[in-house]
């Protein structure tokens, strides 16, 4: 059965966004939004420290073969456009690149398909001292017409992946608070 998942997609979405709202809340954050969509091609990415953030956006036009600059807090609104797809999935494939996926996504017959790839590496600290940093590498395939979605069901998953992820967190031991107590076994 195909996949369709639009609800990842928009909590991806809000994740970003919520990033970009609320810089202060992480230690330190890279991230990028690659979009392929059919009306051009969108790249932002940027990053977050001390509460400040900064970023790139550039939309490609393939036909004058040249980049424009746009802002880069402009990347939600831009990646909203994604929602116009009758079909969303979450690409599970091997490639990496986004232009090799909507290549792979045509080969298999789907017309006007667009691709978005969201990359987070967001890093924060716990209360009790842990470091955690969240990362999200994830793709996810738009198509226009819903009967094409069986074209790409080899390709998409709604099961976890090794490369693929959204918020996969990993965190640090607990640190040390106070130096070793003294229990007066020495020499024995």
């Amino acid at each position: 059965m195909p996949v369709c998942n639009r609800d990842n997609f928009q909590d991806t979405l809000h994740d970003l966004s919520g990033l970009l709202a609320k810089p202060e809340q992480c230690n330190q954050a890279v991230w990028k939004v690659e979009y392929l969509s059919r009306k051009g091609w969108h790249h932002f990415y940027g990053m977050i420290r001390s509460g400040a953030s900064s970023g790139v956006g550039h939309v490609y036009d393939r036909i004058e073969r040249r980049a424009l600059d746009v802002p880069f807090d402009d990347c939600v609104s831009v990646a909203l456009g994604f929602l116009t797809n009758a079909s969303i999935s979450t690409y599970a494939g091997k490639r990496s690149v986004t232009t090799d996926i909507l290549e792979e996504v045509e080969t298999r017959g789907c017309v006007d398909a667009e691709v978005v790839r969201f990359g987070i590496e967001a890093r924060t600290t716990q209360l009790g001292g842990r470091k955690v940093m969240a990362v999200t590498d994830i793709v996810f395939i738009g198509l226009s017409n819903t009967a094409q979605q069986r074209r790409i069901t080899a390709i998409t998953s709604e099961v976890p992946s090794v490369k693929w992820c959204r918020d996969r967190r990993f965190i640090s031991a607990s640190p040390i608070l106070s130096p070793p107590a003294d229990l007066g076994f020495a020499g024995i």
